[in-house]
């Protein structure tokens, strides 16, 4: 189709969560970390809470920091944890 600049917020939404992992410029720790838990679009990251991602072997909270400070950066967060009800 033709080109047109003005795009709809939900298809930005969508082309972020397509992007691939390694496209946000993790340490390649991190990076390698979200690779072995199969983990390789922003969909994926963003499905996981942060516990999720704690189980993840070998990612530390630095790690996940970072990954969390650059989702931040596009505007996006890990799931929420309140959804599975507080204990």
């Amino acid at each position: 189709g033709h080109n047109t600049f003005v795009e709809s917020k939900e298809e930005t939404v969508e082309k972020i969560f397509e992007t691939s992992i390694e496209d946000m410029e993790l340490s390649p720790r991190s990076a390698n970390c979200l690779n072995r838990a199969n983990i390789k679009t922003i969909r994926d990251l963003t499905s996981k809470s942060k516990e999720d991602m704690l189980r993840v072997r070998n990612l530390g909270s630095k790690s996940l920091d970072e990954i969390i400070s650059k989702l931040a950066s596009l505007g996006l967060s890990l799931r929420s944890s309140e959804e599975e009800g507080n204990f």
